[in-house]
């Protein structure tokens, strides 16, 4: 009996280590590398924002601009005598609103663009001088004066656009292209308080300029973005000639200058 005990425990030893030595090194323990504790580094989601498409919104913000008027008296100042030549700067300003549309392509992270909106406008300014100075530095008559105005009824531009994405959501990019405008003008030279006659010229026209800026867009989502831009533009200068009232072999130049300055926020849809 003692002897059938030995033989099971010595089969059972053998095959215990027979069976471990065939399993290999694998089966026998060992200490972590390090590189079994360098966890994979999951990676980065793409970003779920794309630009292109077409899209639509509104805007809404404040404008300012320059209407310096020069006042040239014909044919000349020493013939004209009774007022030196003179600008006036009836700077407009006013806050504005309205919509836009246009088409986005992105690659990568360039994105380009073309966008055409439409503004109403409440752009308006207005200067004047009291009494008329002439040529020599003397004043007319308390009741003399010279004024300038300019009013824009509405504005809108057409314009290419380039921008990048530095980050998921975000869109940075410059623009330019076409402007035009509806635009009120009006100058007056006086001198009835010392019965002379006055030369007024007034009337209104649409212009078409230049325009270039700037902005950014941020993405609410893959079809809502918020958008703060600002814009130059220039719709040219625009002059006009008037006689004397009462028919004197006289007149008055007025020349204006047309440029504004654009800041604004917007709301766009893509779809």
């Amino acid at each position: 009996m003692k002897s059938l005990t030995r033989f099971v425990v010595v089969f059972f030893a053998t095959s215990a280590l027979a069976l471990t030595v065939l399993a290999g090194p694998e089966s026998l323990p060992r200490e972590s590398s390090s590189k079994d504790k360098e966890v994979m580094a999951a990676p980065a989601p793409s970003c779920p924002i794309n630009w292109s498409g077409f899209y639509l919104g509104l805007n809404g913000g404040y404008s300012w601009g320059s209407a310096d008027t020069n006042f040239d008296p014909l044919p000349d100042a020493a013939s004209f005598f009774s007022i030196e030549p003179i600008t006036l700067q009836p700077d407009p300003s006013g806050a504005i609103g309205g919509g836009q549309i246009g088409y986005n392509f992105q690659w990568n992270w360039l994105v380009l663009g073309v966008e055409t909106d439409f503004q109403g406008s409440g752009l308006d300014g207005s200067d004047s001088r009291s009494p008329i100075i002439d040529i020599t530095g003397a004043a007319n008559s308390a009741g003399t004066f010279i004024e300038s105005s300019q009013r824009t009824d509405w504005f809108g531009t057409a314009r290419a656009k380039i921008g990048v994405t530095p980050f998921c959501r975000l869109l940075l990019y410059v623009t330019g292209g076409l402007a035009y405008g509806h635009v009120n003008y009006e100058a007056n030279t006086d001198f009835t308080d010392q019965a002379g006659p006055f030369y007024l010229s007034s009337f209104e026209t649409t212009k078409v300029g230049w325009t270039v800026g700037g902005g950014l867009e941020y993405a609410l989502s893959n079809h809502w973005s918020l958008k703060a831009e600002y814009l130059y533009y220039d719709l040219g200068d625009e002059s006009a000639t008037a006689q004397a009232s009462d028919g004197r072999p006289f007149a008055m130049h007025y020349n204006w200058e047309t440029t504004a300055n654009v800041v604004r926020g917007g709301l766009n849809f893509k779809f």
